[in-house]
């Protein structure tokens, strides 16, 4: 099987890595029993859309799953290195009653590793491998353990949670819990609170209509547009004019290049398999890329746009049975062929070729 590595190096100052990218999550569980219902329902898909969400120190990215087309859920992302047990993944959940009321549910793992946390989100939404290289974050090949209800910043199951439950403005004592290495995390302002630039006396929003407005900023497919109906949304309910910091870009739209081959090396040592006979394994590496185009727009609602390039890599391997001539069939002294003996040392793609 091939295996791949996926990396980005973005063009432009206005992406960095990962590390510093502005990542948020907060997520709703989907019970495993139930993923496969979930996917005969419709097609799922991860937008290609980014929302940072937060203060410097404490920034989070918001990144959608898509059912036809609609939003179903955000995972939130952490951007800046967790101290001490604090929350780096949350999924919040659109979920309907039998009354056709949508509310949305929000659970953390515990688990700080989020290449874990993504790969439990896509188990549980049955999600394509498709939909693998538009996580902004490599997927692991093991899940993180069932995420928890989130209360206000912190576990549900936290002996803490009861206070903060009943506060009316929790953001400075989870802030200081997160600061004092707690499972917490505060993700402004899906929980409630107003933007830190909001004006005196506007009333702050609930989660859902937050997320609901976002929702609608997704589903509209541009950065600036989407944005702005998200901005107009909450407008109307409650928070002051500004936009949310939002990036998309059209991967997805773009194919990716031809691959491109190192030469071939030799895989260990030969083995004998007959009186003049021996068989030989090789391999090497390939790559690819594409190049796309990254959208963003800022709290003031400027727009910027920049190159972005994403790699791709595998490994290709064959083998080639090969005869020696010595007269006394020496397979100490016989010297396998430079490459694999077989049509596979022409096609230049990932996967294991047949031997001759």
């Amino acid at each position: 099987m091939a295996t791949f590595t996926d990396w980005m190096r973005l063009g432009e100052a206005g992406m960095t890595p990962l590390a510093t990218l502005a990542l948020g999550a907060a997520m709703a569980w989907i019970a495993p029993e139930s993923a496969e219902a979930a996917a005969a329902t419709g097609e799922r898909s991860v937008s290609g859309v980014r929302i940072t969400l937060g203060e410097e120190g404490r920034r989070w990215t918001l990144v959608p799953t898509l059912l036809d087309g609609k939003v179903e859920s955000f995972l939130a992302l952490r951007e800046d290195v967790a101290y001490g047990e604090n929350l780096t993944a949350v999924w919040y959940r659109k979920v309907s009653s039998a009354d056709g009321t949508e509310s949305w549910e929000a659970k953390a793992f515990e688990d700080q590793n989020q290449s874990k946390a993504i790969r439990a989100v896509k188990e549980a939404l049955a999600l394509g491998d498709s939909t693998d290289e538009s996580w902004p974050v490599p997927m692991a090949a093991v899940a993180a353990a069932e995420p928890e209800p989130m209360v206000k910043g912190v576990l549900e199951s936290d002996a803490l949670a009861p206070l903060v439950a009943d506060l009316d403005d929790p953001q400075p004592i989870v802030e200081m819990l997160e600061g004092a290495g707690w499972k917490a995390a505060w993700i402004g302002p899906l929980e409630g609170v107003a933007l830190a630039t909001a004006e005196p006396g506007v009333v702050a929003c609930p989660q859902a209509v937050v997320l609901g407005a976002l929702a609608s900023g997704v589903e509209t497919g541009s950065a600036l547009e989407g944005a702005l109906v998200a901005r107009a949304s909450l407008q109307v309910a409650c928070l002051p004019t500004l936009c949310f910091q939002w990036t998309s870009d059209n991967r997805d739209a773009v194919p990716w290049g031809p691959w491109f081959c190192d030469g071939w090396t030799i895989s260990g040592s030969p083995v004998k398999i007959g009186p003049c006979s021996a068989r030989a394994w090789y391999g090497r590496n390939l790559s690819r890329s594409k190049t796309f185009t990254v959208t963003h727009t800022s709290w003031d609602c400027t727009v910027t746009t920049w190159g972005a390039t994403i790699f791709q890599t595998a490994t290709q391997q064959a083998s080639c049975t090969y005869g020696f001539p010595e007269v006394d069939c020496d397979f100490a002294r016989s010297t396998p062929p430079a490459a694999p003996c077989t049509s596979c040392a022409d096609q230049c793609q990932p996967g294991i070729c047949g031997g001759g």
